[in-house]
């Protein structure tokens, strides 16, 4: 009996390609975000399964014609092979991502696919402590462990993990406040680790440091790799303080999304560098110094290990807050000079977006996403309603079609926003916009808003606030909100906010002073990145 084997997305361009069926690059056919897929009868991996799918895509090129000794078992509006398999039913392709949780029944075919393997199924999150509390006690050999500990769900569970591995005696924790959190939120985490009764955690002061090292860093890449080498210089210097010599181990909550994203695997493309895979930790992992015990989980699978531990759900449910915090949360501009070209596709946008009704323009600033697993730094797309009903436009399936008709056919934009004002060509200026200390207040106090204020803030996985270096002509600062519902961060939908409720919290912003326009992002990953840098 032949192995089975799956392939999916690259992998199923790859058994195309290498079998003797035909891949074509890039063009037309690009699809990222949600599509539907119509399942041939008879086709394995769907038997039992409804023969139209929402699944998640994220290609460019894409199979053509299937190889010998294949047939195609499904097709989306713009495949005709979003899925073969051979004639002898042990090799299987698929164009769309069935890992990913939006697509909606993708564990039952891989569940099809390992019954046709005959393997089991067997994870559990109590399995799972056993195995990572006794990697940590194997891995520590008697040495103390040091953590930095952000206050986020990895970090904690990380924490918890480590103290049931060794006991407290043992183990040494440090939050930095690096000047880049939420308003409060350092002490609010020292509250709550108190409650908790964790020992041995010491709060470094950094935010000067963080500031003067990050002062005209334009780069978003370059801004992450700073800052994750900081954390590295403050870790050595309280390691410093005290009495462990080089008899110590660091402990990372790094999950396995970032290092996906920052390139860590063999094959892997670097999207962006998470502050916990800077050069400097990993010479420290190739000398054996650090331990990741989460790095084999999704963000899913640590809160079911945080609810294992006894962790409260408060904590465990958590809105993920970057390492880097706010400081990849200010798009940096050292001047007002736009990048050449930024308006090259402007007329090709304003013709799909008039299509829904909706006008258009594009902003001269560039963000992070990730297209077919490449890093992409493009452009944002802004629209708005120009129908009588003026504001919020034709509801938000109308508003995320349009967004994804955008960003599937328009190579140079990787995000579109939601304007509940006309904003064309010329309303928004491009100005500087540094990471200083007040830009970040500014930052903060438009963040508080948006948390406060939205009512649905526990069914949304994440509510990045970003500060634009864009510019009304009243010259108030314009800034975007980027509400998702995700389960393990690999793939994120848009949350659709009450409508009220958004043009109530837009209302709000604006009588902060500085504040501009407040946009609503209308992007999936992919194309987008959740945060934008």
């Amino acid at each position: 009996m032949p192995v089975p084997v799956l392939g999916l997305c690259f992998g199923h361009q790859l058994l195309a390609h290498l079998l003797g069926g035909k891949v074509v690059a890039a063009g037309s056919a690009r699809e990222y975000g949600l599509a539907e897929i119509r399942c041939a009868p008879g086709a394995g991996l769907f038997e039992g399964l409804d023969p139209v799918q929402r699944v998640w895509m994220s290609h460019g090129d894409h199979v053509e014609q299937v190889p010998p000794g294949f047939r195609a078992t499904a097709s989306s509006e713009r495949l005709a092979v979003a899925a073969m398999e051979s004639e002898d039913g042990s090799l299987w392709g698929v164009q769309f991502h069935p890992e990913v949780t939006h697509t909606e029944q993708g564990n039952q075919m891989l569940r099809r696919f390992l019954t046709r393997c005959g393997a089991g199924l067997d994870w559990s999150a109590e399995g799972q402590v056993e195995r990572i509390v006794g990697h940590i006690r194997d891995r520590a050999a008697g040495r103390s462990l040091f953590l930095l500990v952000s206050g986020g769900v990895d970090s904690l569970v990380c924490l918890a993990l480590c103290l049931r591995a060794v006991g407290p005696q043992r183990i040494h924790s440090l939050h930095v406040d690096t000047g880049f959190m939420r308003q409060a939120e350092s002490s609010e985490i020292v509250a709550a680790l108190a409650a908790l009764g964790f020992e041995n955690l010491h709060v470094a002061q950094a935010e000067a440091r963080f500031l003067e090292t990050c002062r005209g860093v334009v780069d978003p890449e370059a801004k992450r790799a700073l800052i994750g080498r900081l954390f590295v210089d403050v870790l050595h210097d309280e390691v410093g303080r005290l009495p462990l010599g080089d008899d110590w181990m660091l402990v990372q909550g790094t999950i396995y999304p970032d290092t996906i994203e920052s390139g860590g695997t063999q094959k892997a493309a670097r999207i962006k560098t998470h502050h916990n895979r800077v050069e400097e930790i990993a010479r420290m992992i190739e000398a054996g110094k650090v331990i990741e015990p989460l790095s084999e989980l999704y963000k899913d699978e640590v809160r079911a290990l945080g609810r294992q531990l006894g962790l409260p759900d408060g904590l465990v449910q958590r809105h993920p807050f970057p390492g880097p915090g706010l400081a990849i949360r200010v798009l940096v501009s050292a001047d007002g000079t736009p990048p050449p070209g930024f308006e090259r596709d402007a007329g090709k946008i304003a013709q799909l977006a008039s299509t829904w009704g909706l006008g258009s323009s594009v902003l001269p600033v560039r963000t992070v996403g990730v297209q077919g697993d490449e890093r992409t730094y493009r452009h944002a797309a802004v629209v708005w309603s120009q129908g009588e009903a003026g504001g919020h436009g034709p509801g938000w399936p109308t508003l995320k079609r349009c967004a994804a008709s955008v960003v599937n056919q328009v190579s140079s934009i990787n995000r579109v926003l939601l304007s509940l004002e006309p904003l064309p060509p010329g309303s928004l200026r491009l100005g500087r916009c540094m990471l200083e200390k007040p830009q970040l207040d500014l930052l903060r106090r438009v963040d508080k808003l948006v948390r406060d204020r939205t009512a649905a803030y526990q069914a949304i996985w994440q509510i990045p606030v970003v500060a634009l270096p864009l510019f009304d002509l009243e010259g108030r600062q314009a800034f975007v909100v980027r509400p998702v519902c995700s389960q393990d961060a690999m793939t994120a939908e848009v949350f659709e906010m009450d409508v009220e409720a958004w043009c109530a919290l837009v209302q709000e912003a604006r009588k902060i002073a500085g504040v501009g326009p407040l946009l609503y992002e209308l992007t999936t990953k992919p194309p987008a990145t959740i945060e934008w840098e």
